[in-house]
């Protein structure tokens, strides 16, 4: 049964009016991000009908449906057709949704994309070594023998490719590291389908992907570091190939 409507949010109307030079929707944005932080707004919580919120805030209809376009964009507001808007469950895998939106790799931002999927993916082998179950490196070195089944197909690699880093992901067990790896693996797609034309790429991948495995199986940390560091070492380099190649075409 879903939660009554918390009389807290009827306190926005005030808090729009006040904001209304920098946007109403955008207020409204802010108001329902500041109720929540609060603990005023809780998961679960129904908001008021449309009606009555354009009635409360005194907003126009198209001004409401922005904010609450946004909100759900967010991860912070679920829509329900015919059956209003909730708050959602806040946990970090909603709440770090729009990061799979951020931008498109370019050769502008290939650099800060690498760093950043150092930091998150070296953290996540790290943390892979020590936690992993035995059904979890059984996952892995099943994806491993499948692997070397697809090694001529470059789509076929690039649906096994996406579930290894996922599964990576989820043996580390941080539901954020988790969100934001696949956020950034996610950027790169257009230009690693480019790339994994080149049926070598795929082979190395192999060896790389094993190499990772297996310092995992062994619960090694700092091998698996080191495996991961040489992967996306050559998925970088591969990548600027592919960017620069296509800015002489």
């Amino acid at each position: 049964m879903a939660k009554k409507t918390n009389v807290a949010f009827l306190r926005i109307g005030g808090d729009v009016q006040s904001g209304i030079k920098k946007g109403v929707a955008q207020s409204v944005v802010n108001r329902v991000l500041d109720l929540i932080q609060t603990g005023m707004l809780r998961a679960g919580d129904r908001l008021p009908s449309e009606r009555n919120l354009i009635e409360i805030l005194d907003i126009s209809r198209p001004s409401l449906r922005e904010a609450l376009r946004a909100l759900s964009i967010l991860g912070v507001v679920d829509t329900r057709h015919g059956g209003g808007a909730y708050v959602t469950n806040l946990e970090a895998r909603t709440l770090l949704a729009p990061l799979d939106f951020f931008l498109a790799l370019s050769e502008a931002n290939l650099t800060d994309t690498f760093d950043s999927r150092r930091v998150v993916e070296l953290e996540i082998v790290r943390k892979a070594a020590l936690k992993a179950t035995t059904d979890d490196i059984e996952d892995l070195n099943g994806m491993l023998v499948v692997h070397e089944k697809v090694l001529g197909d470059p789509v076929a690699f690039r649906i096994l490719d996406s579930r290894f880093h996922a599964r990576l992901s989820a043996t580390a067990g941080n539901v954020v590291l988790e969100r934001i790896a696949y956020g950034l693996y996610n950027m790169g797609l257009d230009v690693r389908r480019r790339a994994t034309q080149d049926l070598s790429l795929i082979h190395r991948s192999l060896g790389e992907h094993t190499a990772i495995v297996r310092s995992i199986e062994a619960h090694d940390p700092v091998k698996a570091v080191a495996a991961m560091s040489l992967h996306l070492d050559h998925i970088e380099t591969s990548t600027r190939q592919v960017i620069e190649n296509g800015s002489r075409d």
